[in-house]
């Protein structure tokens, strides 16, 4: 059968490759070279050089005309609605679109009313996980700082490495059998004539097959552009990361690529092959940071399994990690996404990314276990991110520490062993303390202190007083309500706590509760009076001991959900008044 165009031309660029590659001339010495008379099974390409061959099958992700001008159109649509996105400040979501039927001229038109569409959408369903508006369909995701297109239909794509994936799965086979030669190289050219699929998504999906499966195939080239040819499958990569693998001399680009996606895939032997890797090269930096991010996930699953030695090998791998770094990416210069620098602008970073960011989750989980034989070594870990200069990392320390904080004074389930001692209670006290005194100047990062604070209240009348003045600054914020409940514990009810402290002289704090309530902020006061209904409710209080401080709430400026909480709370008094007299 006559070869077409479009595989001349490819195998000419693959014959060049392995020139510039250094490996010599080759030339064409046969073509639909015949394996199996029987059934005319047969490879492309067989390529010569001296007394080597090369058996050369060639194949491209879309196959037709019409497929392929399908796959380009929604790729344009899909980029151009994405970056609409981006201008208009949506990340966090991923859109699963319906089949575009647009002609090219309409194209921007279409993008516009498209990301009007969905911008919208999101804005008015801020806290909506699943949003669906005319047949696209809106997913958030809390750690994804961007935004992504993705189909599944005629002529679409589900995901890049999922199409890749498919394709890979359906054609292999075929492409084994006709490789069944030996004496040759087996080699199989992938053209992404569409370029729809990027470099990575290729290796990523080779990396989830069975090759043991295709024992004639050598390697898997990707055309990811004209003349830009990668190995994206190698038999030596595939049989290294087995199980009993031996691991080769020199880390090759590819083998890293490859382990990276079996760490993602969470992989047992792939982890076994970082251990070892890590010893002989006395570091993990030659891992790259998100495939050493994901190794937290191995030791959270370490946390499930009690497999302490290996929660302990994680922990200490990455505790010093590099990443995040406070200097900006390459691709940053300015700074716009650098997490620290968010963060001393003032700007809320809510994901949870970088390794030591991640490693704090990992912390918490530790500390959760009731591991007390490695809180010291974990609070060590801790107060050295929480006293960094790195402001993410600061934030990212509080998760941690507010399970060590939670247990201060807790016992152990089942006993009457408490979780910690006096001494290291106190320690982790002061490091709350600090945190509070440190960050003051970084108000999206007090807030998450205040998360610490409300499980630190055994405090004298003059550091309450002066950490409330501190938290108060940020009465504004998301934090107002836990902040408006600290203020409520420490004027009403710490004097009646902690009372080998000594005695607590509360008349400040009440002067403080009583200024805020009237003339603090609406977040303040709106989430006072949700808490002061909530325990006449509970019955936690008599209704005499509040009406001064809703005397407070009633004098200030009127607003419209503090009168809602009063008029429930007013409701629920009359109520029970009525009950009374019923009765």
């Amino acid at each position: 059968m006559p070869k077409q165009q479009w595989e001349e031309e490819a195998k000419d660029r693959f014959i060049a490759g392995l020139k510039a590659s250094g490996r010599g001339d080759w030339a064409v010495s046969d073509r639909d070279v015949v394996v199996d008379a029987a059934t005319n099974r047969n490879f492309d390409y067989r390529l010569s050089s001296a007394n080597s061959h090369i058996a050369l099958e060639i194949f491209r992700l879309v196959e037709n005309e019409e497929e392929l001008a399908n796959q380009k159109l929604w790729d344009i649509v899909a980029n151009q609605i994405a970056a609409e996105l981006r201008k208009r400040g949506i990340n966090g979501y991923t859109i699963l679109t319906p089949h575009f039927d647009v002609s090219r001229s309409k194209i921007p038109a279409f993008v516009q009313t498209a990301a009007d569409q969905l911008a919208l959408a999101i804005t008015q369903n801020p806290e909506q996980d699943t949003i669906k508006v005319d047949g696209y369909e809106i997913k958030r995701l809390a750690d994804f700082d961007d935004v992504s297109l993705y189909e599944i239909g005629p002529g679409g794509a589900v995901n890049p490495s999922g199409v890749v994936y498919a394709v890979l799965n359906s054609k292999l086979p075929k492409k084994n059998a006709q490789l069944a030669i030996a004496g040759h190289e087996r080699i199989i050219l992938i053209v992404n004539w569409a370029y729809i699929v990027a470099l990575p998504d290729m290796v990523e999906a080779c990396s989830q097959l069975v090759f043991s499966q295709f024992q004639n195939i050598d390697k898997i080239i990707f055309e990811a552009a004209a003349e830009n040819m990668h190995v994206v499958y190698d038999r030596a990569v595939y049989e290294a990361l087995q199980a009993e693998g031996k691991i080769p001399a020199k880390l090759d680009p590819l083998f890293v690529e490859w382990l990276g996606n079996r760490l993602v895939q969470m992989d047992a032997s792939a982890f076994r092959h970082v251990q070892k890797i890590a010893e002989r090269e006395k570091s993990l930096l030659w891992l790259p940071a998100l495939s050493r991010e994901q190794l937290v996930r191995y030791g959270e699953q370490f946390v499930k399994e009690k497999a302490w030695a290996d929660v302990r090998w994680v922990v200490d791998a990455l505790k010093d990690d590099p990443d995040p770094s406070i200097n900006n990416a390459a691709d940053d210069r300015a700074g716009e996404f650098n997490d620290h620098l968010r963060l001393k602008r003032g700007e809320r970073v809510d994901f949870i990314r970088s390794v030591r960011g991640r490693l704090c989750w990992l912390l918490q989980q530790i500390v959760g276990a009731a591991r007390t034989e490695d809180y010291e070594y974990i609070f060590n870990i801790i107060q050295h991110y929480a006293t960094a200069e790195h402001l993410y990392v600061r934030r990212q320390a509080t998760v941690p520490l507010i399970e060590l904080a939670k247990r201060r004074y807790a016992t152990i389930p089942g006993t009457d062993t408490r979780f910690m001692s006096d001494e290291f209670a106190s320690r982790v006290k002061a490091l709350a303390l600090r945190m509070v005194d440190e960050n003051l100047p970084y108000p999206t990062l007090l807030e998450r202190v205040v998360d610490v604070m409300v499980f630190v209240k055994d405090l004298d009348e003059e550091t309450a007083l002066a950490v409330m003045q501190k938290l108060l600054t940020i009465q504004s914020s998301e934090a107002a309500r836990k902040i408006s409940l600290l203020a409520i514990y420490f004027a009403l009810f710490r004097e009646r706590h902690y009372l080998k402290l000594g005695k607590f002289n509360a008349d400040k704090l009440k002067s403080l509760l009583s200024e805020n309530l009237r003339h603090g902020s609406e977040w303040f006061r709106a989430n006072a009076a949700d808490h002061f209904k909530k325990m006449l409710q509970r019955r936690e209080v008599e209704f005499g001991m509040l009406e001064p401080y809703l005397q407070d709430l009633i004098s200030a400026p009127s607003d419209r959900i503090v009168n809602m909480h009063l008029y429930e709370l007013a409701a629920d008094a009359a109520r029970r008044i009525q009950s009374r007299y019923a009765d």
